[in-house]
């Protein structure tokens, strides 16, 4: 099951968050785990290569389609913005990523999807990103430990969170979780 990772021309878009890779432990390919708003693909790729059967779920159907070939990814295309019905309620994943991604409405959801003892990864823009560039739209940035608080409110075990700028490969202000559903 374990298939290379593979990465075009070297591309650091393309390669996983270290914090994905940091928190997601080697699956027995019995585990499922979604990646809400999967952009280019780059969790779920990783993910299918160290052993998880994948749903990739986001708005690209074109980005999607180059996924449909990998058998361990079932790619969706859906716009977790606009469908007011959760189309996801009756599975239940083992992880859950999201990374670079925030629409608060969906919270409730993701926390429905998760099973007992499912992890949630979690990683994504600050407030404080808007003195770096873009993202700056305050709508789609946290504010000060809205993951933490977040976790605490819906009984997650919290085994890591960062609240943090990175230098590289760009600057940017993230908040990041690790955490566990109890």
């Amino acid at each position: 099951m374990n298939k290379k990772l593979k990465i075009k021309n070297n591309d650091s878009s393309l390669l996983p968050s270290e914090w994905v890779k940091n928190n997601l432990p080697i699956s027995n390919s019995n585990l499922n785990l979604l990646d809400l708003a999967c952009g280019n693909g780059r969790h779920s790729i990783y993910a299918a290569s160290i052993g998880y059967r994948v749903i990739s779920v986001d708005i690209n159907k074109n980005i999607l389609s180059e996924m449909q070939n990998n058998e361990f990814i079932i790619p969706i295309q859906l716009d977790l913005e606009k469908n007011n019905i959760w189309p996801l309620q009756d599975d239940k994943f083992d992880v859950v990523i999201v990374t670079n991604y925030l629409y608060r409405p969906i919270f409730k959801n993701i926390i429905k999807s998760m099973k007992s003892d499912g992890k949630l990864i979690y990683e994504t823009f600050t407030e404080e990103n808007s003195a770096f560039g873009k993202p700056n739209n305050k709508n789609y940035l946290l504010q000060p430990q809205e993951l933490l608080k977040f976790a605490r409110n819906n009984k997650l075990k919290i085994i890591n969170y960062e609240e943090i700028i990175i230098e590289k490969p760009i600057k940017k202000a993230v908040q990041r979780i690790f955490s566990i559903l109890k």
